[in-house]
């Protein structure tokens, strides 16, 4: 995470957003000094609010605290074979 004035961000925007989406970086943005935003990619930003969602919904963590104490769950080698399937399918039709 790298941390910048605004004026500096200002002239490097294409740039950072280039770093932001491609690498997954952060940059926090300062005005005098403080820290006053974020600029993040996209598809982190929506898989945090995700994330945020699953967390502040006491079912959803019940369910995700079951499946793990149980390992009622779904593992990789299964999810590949059930997307081998589902994109074999989707190109045969």
């Amino acid at each position: 995470m790298e941390t910048l004035p605004i004026t500096e961000a200002k002239a490097r925007i294409a740039e950072l957003a280039d770093r932001a989406e491609r690498e997954h970086d952060h940059f926090t943005l300062t005005k005098n000094g403080r820290p006053v935003v974020m600029l993040i990619s996209v598809a982190e930003y929506e898989s945090l609010v995700e994330t945020l969602a699953v967390l502040s919904d006491p079912a959803t963590r019940a369910d995700l605290a079951e499946s793990a104490e149980t390992e009622d769950y779904t593992g990789e080698e299964e999810m590949a074979e059930i997307m081998r399937q589902r994109l074999g399918r989707r190109g045969a039709a």
